[in-house]
């Protein structure tokens, strides 16, 4: 399953969809007289903070609600580069709305309804991510983010420009282990979790009948063992489970709640973790024959067993 591969038809269309209260370009007999031009500056957290980059983004979807979170249309615009200016633009009439931004629908993500239209309430919008049929996720994710402007007051005959900030809602795990013995075996790491789907809001709508693995199997390049994932958004309250197993004996070498596990590792040292400004997190275990198995997550370094043990 190709999960980067976009569909040619959903990109480069700059278009906002036709409701009561907007207005197509493409249909100027259905505008109304009183439209507003509206800006809409799209930026990604990073930017702000001029961090690294923060996930490829191949297109962007701003869903427009009215101050009653009614459905009022939606603009769809192409691939987001780095450092240069990504702009919306629309034509709606006077009013106060609320923007909801998503990234890379289409392939991955899309939303639950496929009739979603006018005036249907914002909370009917549920981004979800198709998975392969046996939950076994073997390849990267796209990337997803989110951004979300509220009380936006559109004025007419104004330069009305408002900004919308997209944050990642996946999540790059980059896992090492050391020793262990090079040899020939093969080993994986998974990481079980909660089929998640994402409200309008950003709030997380779990559904525990859906469970899916990202999984990745690998072995020994020289004396290196590890992989990387991209799953979907970690954060506080949440059980995603971590394991880590010898794939070719079977054997089962260590497990943990993957969200426990972080925030344990940096309470050891005195931290506490931001699952909302940290997307990507090291892990690496470190085997350490009869001591046991020491974790270390971004450099902090943890004894399930003892404790602290600096960093």
């Amino acid at each position: 399953m190709n999960l980067r591969k976009l569909h040619p038809a959903l990109l480069l269309i700059p278009a906002l969809m036709l409701a009561t209260t907007s207005c197509l370009k493409e249909n100027v007999d259905d505008c109304l007289d009183n439209v507003s031009k509206v800006r809409i500056i799209v930026r990604t957290i990073a930017e702000e903070i001029r961090a690294e980059t923060v996930g490829r983004i191949d297109n962007v979807i701003i869903y427009i609600f009215d101050e009653q979170e009614r459905y009022v249309g939606s603009w769809q615009g192409d691939a987001y580069t780095y450092g240069q200016r990504y702009v919306a633009e629309l034509d709606i009439e006077p009013g106060t709305y609320h923007f909801v931004a998503w990234t890379n629908q289409g392939t991955v993500y899309d939303k639950t309804i496929p009739t979603y239209g006018k005036d249907d309430p914002a909370e009917s919008l549920v981004v979800s991510m198709r998975y392969p049929h046996d939950g076994k996720i073997t390849a990267d994710i796209d990337d997803l983010h989110h951004g979300m402007l509220t009380g936006a007051e559109v004025i007419e005959a104004a330069d009305n420009e408002f900004t919308v900030i997209l944050r990642p809602n996946t999540y790059k795990l980059n896992f090492t282990v050391e020793g262990i013995a090079p040899g020939d075996d093969q080993y994986t790491f998974t990481v079980r979790d909660n089929f998640l789907q994402f409200a309008f809001d950003n709030s997380v709508v779990e559904l525990t009948e859906n469970t899916v693995e990202y999984i990745r199997t690998t072995e020994f390049h020289d004396a290196d063992l590890g992989a990387s994932m991209t799953v979907l958004k970690i954060m506080d309250g949440r059980t995603p489970h971590f394991n880590f197993s010898n794939t070719s004996t079977g054997e089962y070498l260590y497990g943990d709640d993957l969200v426990e596990l972080i925030k344990n590792a940096y309470a050891a040292n005195g931290h506490q973790v931001d699952f909302d400004s940290e997307y990507e997190f090291d892990i690496k275990l470190s085997f350490r024959g009869m001591l046991g198995v020491t974790v270390s997550v971004n450099g902090w370094k943890y004894n399930p067993n003892e404790g602290n043990i600096g960093r």
